[in-house]
């Protein structure tokens, strides 16, 4: 028991240096600030996962998966519970970290359904996931734009 509370506190004191731990949640991003347009995030391909920085009056960050095409970037979220996805609905201003390098998002909520489609096609290609469609309210796509 002495062992996992020691673990645990370790944890979370790592938790608040800069983003997420693995599965423990962090805060502020930190990294360099990239202000150029992003037109090819293709970058992103040969990375599994990016972190994910919400709620910037209280910065909470996570881990993500994220997908890409040309100039446009892609994260999905399996529940609408999770709090940065309640974070994205209160407040869709976020910083994504790729690498040490952080860049200024609008997290945009894909309604369209052919949009909807390639997103769940990218994501089979590079993680070889197909989530299904027909579970609990199905996923949330968020379209990473530019602010």
């Amino acid at each position: 028991m002495r062992t996992l509370l020691l673990a645990a506190a370790a944890a979370l004191a790592l938790s608040g240096c800069g983003g997420p731990l693995s599965w423990i949640p962090g805060g502020r991003l930190d990294g360099t600030l990239v202000a150029a347009p992003v037109t090819d995030w293709s970058f992103t391909d040969a990375v599994q996962k990016i972190q994910l920085e919400t709620a910037p009056d209280d910065p909470y960050s996570v881990n993500v998966w994220c997908v890409a095409q040309a100039d446009h970037l892609w994260i999905t979220a399996g529940s609408h519970t999770n709090t940065w996805v309640k974070n994205l609905i209160a407040d869709p201003r976020v910083r994504v970290r790729v690498g040490d390098q952080i860049y200024e998002r609008l997290a945009v909520r894909v309604t369209d359904p052919l949009e909807a489609k390639l997103v769940v096609s990218l994501y089979d290609k590079k993680y070889h996931y197909d989530r299904d469609q027909g579970g609990f309210l199905g996923p949330m796509q968020f379209r990473l734009d530019p602010r």
